[in-house]
């Protein structure tokens, strides 16, 4: 039992100092929870609530992703913290709108402008899309490329931010490797006077 609560504290400490321990374990947490909910999610198929019912899918998980790095970080008014809400916060929150966006379905929900149900499509790979209904001025065939033409549109928004994500991590792992390099530096400088002055 002392070992697992030993465990347990480890693993807070790490959430808790490291930023991109943290990130990684909620990026793992979020993929899980997209595929969860991919399989219940249903499109309304209905022009005046299709935005607003995918909004919610983007909105409130990104919220609360960004709440809990929030609390996990443990952070209070301070300089440190403001400048770690300003970037590492944001990461899950991100990440959820690079896995909503590369999945595709609910981006084509939002921008669906006519009635139907949402079905499967069999002649493809699973996707789903929402069949009209009743006669429309295009033919459903036009309907269906426009659904794919949003599903593709999703993806390229989702491979944009996943850039921007990658740059960024860049940026920080550079950034970071300097910081240290000065101080191992100093830290070397100052064991060579110790040695050197005894």
């Amino acid at each position: 039992m002392g070992s697992r609560q030993q465990w347990l504290t480890r693993l807070k400490n790490e959430l808790s100092n490291s930023p991109l321990v943290s990130n990684v374990a909620f990026g793992f947490i979020l993929m899980g929870l997209e595929k969860l909910v991919e399989l219940e999610f249903e499109c309304p198929c209905n022009p005046a609530w299709n935005g607003l019912f995918s909004s919610a899918f983007f909105i409130i998980p990104a919220v609360m992703a960004f709440a809990l790095m929030m609390i996990i970080q443990g952070c209070r008014c301070d300089a440190w913290c403001r400048r770690t809400v300003s970037l590492s916060s944001f990461v899950p929150a991100v990440v959820w709108l690079i896995l909503l966006f590369l999945d595709g379905q609910y981006f084509a929900c939002a921008m669906t402008d006519w009635h139907g149900r949402f079905v499967i499509v069999d002649k493809a790979a699973p996707q789903k899309w929402c069949e009209p209904i009743q006669e429309e001025s295009v033919t459903p065939q036009e309907l269906m490329l426009r659904s794919q033409r949003l599903f593709v549109e999703s993806q390229v928004i989702g491979i944009v931010l996943l850039i921007f994500i990658c740059l960024g991590l860049v940026v920080y792992v550079v950034r970071e490797s300097c910081k240290q390099e000065p101080e191992t530096q100093d830290a070397n400088v100052a064991e060579m006077t110790l040695y050197s002055s005894s």
